[in-house]
């Protein structure tokens, strides 16, 4: 269990990092390491997220996307829905990489620049 916790944590780790450079795109939650499980929820300007998971499925990526449990949360921060990936034993960084192209092909599928706007 404690090699899988590790697994879990430098996938995450280098998750967040990726994720992070993407333009306009907001991590829900901590930003870092401290109180962080290895699933992350994150909006992405311009797009809803039943569309950039919808896109994603297209690219053979899966996520959540929704309330997740969650609705008076969203509420109080004023979002939608958001996107959740969850890593686990199975996946490797090469996952975290087809994420973030997918979620960079989506924003060009959309036509959004990276302040969410449309082009």
């Amino acid at each position: 269990m404690a090699k899988i916790a590790e697994h879990e944590h430098e996938l995450t780790k280098y998750a967040l990092t990726e994720l992070q450079k993407i333009p306009g795109l907001a991590i829900v939650g901590p930003r870092d390491l401290e109180n962080r499980g290895a699933v992350l929820s994150f909006t992405v300007e311009g797009i809803h997220p039943h569309d950039l998971g919808q896109v994603l499925d297209e690219y053979g990526i899966a996520v959540r996307t929704g309330y997740h449990c969650a609705w008076p949360l969203m509420r109080a921060m004023n979002v939608v829905a958001t996107t959740r990936a969850s890593f686990y034993i199975y996946n490797d960084t090469s996952d975290v990489d087809e994420l973030v192209s997918g979620i960079t092909r989506a924003q060009e599928f959309f036509n959004v620049s990276s302040s969410g706007v449309l082009r």
